[in-house]
């Protein structure tokens, strides 16, 4: 196989891209330029440059739609949910179970798990962040700790994953060539010996400021309130940061999570049951029928726009077929909010894949990426160990912005 001038041009723009990412810089401008240049040397006129600009973005938002759909429409029941106050109620009853800061460590991080395979991690931050920090907070669990459990378990493992909505692997899989369900499976003792280590390692670290902050004094200045309006388990606490991460109270004691009688309507409660029971539903239709891939991720955003439609009328009677746009926006404005950088570096990227580089260029070309790696593997001694030690090094270096993407 004889390397063209192009591929060497993908080459030298993907270590641009790493080089972009290394200094903490988006890739976006690497990208474009990559791709403009590709398009001028592949169609050899300026005028078919700037039409696989665009081109190539218009293919990768069509790889990329139903990820992007199904996850607007989980905000924008996120968003309803929250507005009727249902998400509170999904995890109030967890904020019972801590009763001492480890087992918060534990309840936080399992909630956000579960929330995040069904509601994303952004999302769910938001919903756990309001009701079971400040109740991990009563029980003298660090602030920063809780912060690192909703990470580790939201950001880091269930992203990771993402074995529901199975939007991440995804955007591998097609990048790679490769079945959604290979790369799921093929990544499992990945996932398994990193959440092992990271989780370990995060739990001892917690034990130690927990035992600190209850050993030293100068505990970090609160300042607790009690709202009726906010619903169970409302207890908020601004924390300013003393070093140790524990908790004093300026205005009386609270060891327990306190628990207000704010009413709580009854499609709230519904919606707090059939939803949650909708979703283990779908996992299970999932899990029998072993549906993958994008027929998974429809099932999950047909689910999820039904959910909406349903409540939003029963919530809101006649006024739910204006405020069901409201709702639909917000999520769309969310989805479009975190994949617009995703799309245009992977209109970069995809190029490096056959089938997506023929849509862009036509019948007869050929994916960069894999040519490359073809070459490479001819001159470079490629195994397990070689590739993992590569993959790694790549995959620090462009999570240095905090996201795999």
């Amino acid at each position: 196989m004889h390397l063209t001038a192009a591929h060497w041009v993908y080459a030298v723009f993907v270590v641009l891209v790493i080089i972009a990412m290394a200094r903490r810089h988006d890739a976006l401008i690497p990208c474009i330029a990559g791709v403009f240049t590709l398009g001028w040397i592949v169609t050899g006129t300026p005028l078919g440059a700037i039409v696989t600009v665009f081109k190539s973005v218009v293919v990768a938002m069509r790889e990329l739609l139903d990820i992007i759909v199904v996850i607007s429409l989980i905000v924008g029941l996120a968003a309803m949910l929250e507005k009727i106050g249902a998400e509170r109620l999904m995890v109030a009853p967890a904020a019972k179970l801590m009763k001492s800061p480890e087992v918060a460590f534990w309840v936080i991080g399992g909630v956000m798990l579960i929330a995040s395979y069904f509601l994303w991690p952004s999302p769910a931050t938001a919903l756990v962040g309001v009701v079971l920090v400040p109740a991990a907070a009563a029980v003298r669990l660090p602030a920063l700790t809780a912060a690192v459990a909703m990470n580790i378990f939201g950001h880091g493992i269930a992203l990771s994953t993402d074995y529901v909505i199975q939007g991440a692997p995804s955007i591998s899989a097609k990048a790679a060539n490769l079945p959604v369900e290979a790369v799921m499976q093929s990544g499992i003792p990945l996932i398994a010996t990193m959440s092992l280590v990271t989780v370990t390692a995060a739990f001892l670290i917690a034990r130690r400021d927990i035992a600190r902050a209850r050993a030293e004094s100068g505990p970090v200045e609160s300042d607790i309130t009690v709202s009726k309006e906010s619903g169970p388990a409302a207890v908020s606490i601004a924390a300013t940061a003393a070093g140790d991460g524990s908790v004093a109270v300026q205005h009386g004691t609270v060891s327990t999570v306190v628990e207000t009688p704010a009413e709580v309507s009854r499609v709230a409660r519904v919606a707090a049951v059939v939803v949650p029971l909708a979703y283990l539903g779908a996992v299970v239709l999932l899990v029998t029928f072993q549906v993958r891939g994008g027929d998974a991720t429809a099932v999950i955003g047909g689910i999820t726009l039904l959910l909406l439609t349903v409540f939003v009328l029963i919530a809101h009677g006649g006024e739910g077929f204006n405020l069901i746009s409201d709702h639909l926006v917000k999520g769309f404005s969310f989805g479009v909010r975190i994949f617009a950088p995703v799309v245009i570096i992977a209109s970069f990227f995809y190029l490096g894949s056959p089938e997506i580089s023929r849509q862009v260029f036509g019948e007869g070309s050929r994916g960069f990426l894999f040519d490359l790696a073809e070459a490479l593997s001819r001159v470079v001694p490629l195994n397990r160990v070689s590739i993992g030690l590569m993959q790694t090094t790549v995959g620090v270096i462009v999570g240095l912005d905090g996201s795999g993407f």
